[in-house]
């Protein structure tokens, strides 16, 4: 005969799953005390971007217009930006270019090149309305937060490993960050501004697979508008010698220059 009957190999079970249940949760990876360590990490590793270039592939959905192909970006901060969006034989599809005041969209199919105030609605070529184009450059490059100050709420998610910050203000949860405790890097960001739902939210993956401790993947989605941006880089520059000519649009003879309204 056992020596361990059924009603023993229950009461061993339970008494195992409630030892199991009394553990305390995993430590995360690399330990952070205090909110300011982590900010002043991260914060480290951005303050010396200035300006990026960068290749990779590109999907934009929206409501009024739908692209995908090779993107090629050029950006100064805080807000200047032009992005060149090529098919599969390099042919370009959409050009987009602004210095934060003016916007410039280039359509060589109809023709045209647009140009007029960089106003959220004619910016939406490539950012998205509830966007700020700060925002947008800041995100290309992972440079996260996008809030000031140290954040009132602050803890560790040992269920997604993370690390939690999350700003707020008079009207409401202003931005939420999610930091990886393995290697501490931005990848889920969801920024509210007060807003009762979501203005946008920003998933950021491979980090350091080009440059150390920046991402090589963005997706970016709105729900009001419905926008969906995707990009995968395969080039990143940090730094490079631009000059302003590289930042606008020339239009070629023949092309019709359309006014934008605001």
């Amino acid at each position: 005969m056992s020596r361990w009957s059924p009603a023993w190999l229950v009461i061993l079970s339970l008494l195992l799953l409630a030892g199991c249940r009394a553990l305390p949760p995993a430590p995360p990876p690399t330990a952070v005390g205090a909110p300011e360590e982590l900010l002043s990490r991260l914060q480290s590793r951005y303050r010396h971007i200035q300006s990026f270039q960068a290749k990779g592939r590109i999907a934009f959905l929206s409501p009024r217009q739908n692209y995908a192909g090779t993107a090629l970006l050029k950006g100064v901060l805080p807000a200047t930006l032009r992005v060149d969006i090529l098919d599969l034989f390099g042919r370009t599809i959409l050009s987009f270019a602004t210095d934060g005041s003016q916007v410039q969209v280039l359509s060589p199919r109809e023709g045209k090149l647009f140009c007029g105030p960089a106003t959220p609605r004619n910016l939406a070529a490539f950012i998205p309305p509830t966007v700020t184009l700060p925002q947008a450059l800041r995100l290309l490059v992972g440079e996260l937060p996008l809030s000031r100050g140290t954040p009132p709420r602050f803890e560790y998610d040992p269920a997604k490993a993370q690390y939690l910050m999350e700003w707020s203000g008079a009207d409401g949860v202003q931005e939420r960050l999610g930091v990886t405790a393995q290697g501490l890097y931005p990848e889920e960001e969801v920024w509210y501004g007060g807003a009762p739902e979501p203005r946008f939210t920003a998933q950021l993956a491979d980090f350091g697979g080009l440059v150390p401790d920046l991402p090589g993947k963005l997706i970016l989605k709105t729900t009001a508008p419905k926008i969906e941006l995707r990009l995968a880089y395969t080039e990143l520059i940090l730094n490079p010698p631009l000059n302003p000519s590289d930042l606008v649009l020339t239009p070629s003879p023949g092309v019709t220059v359309v006014p934008l309204a605001p």
